[in-house]
């Protein structure tokens, strides 16, 4: 059902008719992929296989009608129709995707891996072809690889924001929760105000409320399971793992508070950053300099509040209320394209963990 039900939402975004910025010799795919959204399949592929006749060499109409197979559940025809084209000159990463889910929503995960793996072969820097992959080692509950795959495809396409989204949910559900908090921070900077954004930032609350325990006379943050090896050529200079270090700074952060709330998420983060910045004035974490971006134009706190938002709803419409002003400023700011988060191969971020 887990496959089933990510299949059925994945699906929505494989058609590309629209979003190619092109003339069709054949206009009636237009109405074809209307027909196909309106599940009139047969109808549709109908249409799809005249345009196949004026058009032979555009590969677009057999994906289309492959695509249409797949959301009929004959993955069996899908995955002929696709073979067949595969020479085509104008295929790209797409084709292999769907190509991968045809196999694996045939209950093929073997032969989906190499149809993904022969696609990176030939663009290596196709983030969806990383995520693919990798939500196909999810399903067969090889969590490692899964979360290799997801940073690979970080590593080669690191403004692609699923990649982010699978690996960060996967690290909130572990025991290296400081990593989910960060792939899951820069998820909400990549996309915005989508039904997955919501969903993150309900993620993200809960994780720093999991993580953080407060007792009588003491508070614990778990964000990690990192150990310290001491070598004999080890030297004192010898930088911490980034979990431990932060870990710590905001640990010290925690001192004069009793819960996580929204208003003391923010103190908390603000703090920790700003010790976290004494000891490392340039870090190289992308994240942490966007946020210092933010602390330097007095916009954090707001951006708090807009980040975990949907972890306190009532909590976030009420303080909007008294701090109007200081969230329109943060938004003014926050949605021009100079200041939005840019993620290229030169800083972009990378866990040194893997949850067990």
């Amino acid at each position: 059902m887990l496959r089933q039900t990510y299949f059925i939402v994945a699906l929505t975004t494989f058609s590309f008719i629209y979003s190619q910025k092109k003339t069709f010799k054949c206009a009636e795919v237009y109405d074809a992929v209307k027909l196909i959204d309106k599940e009139k399949y047969d109808e549709g592929i109908a249409i799809l296989r005249e345009c196949e006749k004026k058009d032979p060499q555009d590969y677009t109409y057999p994906y289309e009608i492959a695509l249409a197979y797949i959301r009929k559940e004959d993955y069996k025809s899908a995955i002929s129709l696709l073979e067949k084209i595969k020479d085509y000159p104008n295929i790209d990463d797409y084709y292999f995707a769907l190509l991968g889910n045809a196999y694996d929503y045939a209950d093929n995960p073997e032969q989906a891996i190499k149809t993904y793996d022969e696609g990176l072969k030939k663009y290596p820097s196709s983030g969806k072809l990383y995520l693919e992959r990798g939500v196909v080692f999810e399903l067969e509950k090889k969590i490692e690889e899964a979360i290799e795959s997801y940073q690979n495809g970080i590593k080669t396409e690191p403004a692609y924001p699923s990649n982010y989204y699978r690996v960060a949910k996967l690290f909130l559900n572990s025991n290296n929760i400081l990593y989910g908090l960060v792939y899951g921070e820069i998820f909400l900077n990549l996309e915005r105000t989508t039904s997955r954004s919501q969903e993150m930032s309900q993620l993200l609350y809960d994780g720093y409320k999991k993580a953080i325990k407060f007792k009588d006379k003491s508070t614990t943050v778990d964000f990690c399971q990192a150990f310290i090896t001491i070598k004999k050529d080890s030297k004192p200079t010898d930088p911490l793992p980034f979990c431990l270090l932060y870990s710590g700074y905001f640990a010290l952060a925690t001192v004069d508070k009793k819960e996580i709330n929204l208003e003391n998420l923010s103190d908390i983060r603000r703090k920790a950053l700003r010790e976290y910045l004494k000891y490392k004035n340039n870090p190289s974490n992308v994240l942490l300099n966007y946020q210092k971006i933010l602390d330097d134009n007095n916009l954090f706190n707001a951006y708090n509040y807009y980040l975990f938002q949907i972890g306190d709803q009532e909590a976030f419409n009420n303080w909007l209320i008294n701090n109007k002003a200081e969230y329109e400023k943060f938004v003014g700011w926050y949605t021009k394209d100079t200041n939005i988060l840019k993620i290229d191969k030169m800083n972009l971020y990378i866990a040194d963990s893997i949850p067990k």
